[in-house]
């Protein structure tokens, strides 16, 4: 956290979701962006949205962080989330690099979106 932020969601005094991000250098090492390291929502919270809800919270605190943009992976295993991150303005992107890897696990699948002001 002390390089980046994160948001937590609360339901009725729970925590039902959280993320949080680092910042990182850009693309070619231009600019400073922000890596969403990982989302998450209980299961009885899940499709309704709210991995949207976080992820909004966690791209507003990069915006006002000063971060030109933010980058991500997807675990080969996750898939459907490739969608799920094009339908909120993240592109492929194959130069993105991870500030952690599991060199056990196929290499995921990486998407970018700049943020416009």
């Amino acid at each position: 956290m002390a390089r980046g932020g994160g948001a937590i969601l609360m339901h009725g005094g729970e925590t039902i979701g959280s993320g949080r991000w680092v910042a990182v250098p850009g693309p070619g090492g231009q600019g400073t962006w922000m890596e969403v390291k990982r989302i998450g929502v209980q299961q009885a919270f899940q499709r309704q949205g709210l991995g949207a809800v976080i992820l909004d919270a966690l791209e507003a605190a990069g915006r006002e962080a000063g971060m030109a943009g933010a980058q991500l992976a997807i675990r080969a295993d996750q898939p459907r989330l490739i969608d799920f991150y094009a339908g909120l303005g993240y592109q492929p992107a194959n130069d993105v690099e991870l500030t952690t890897v599991n060199p056990l696990s196929p290499p995921p699948f990486g998407m970018r979106k700049i943020f416009k002001d």
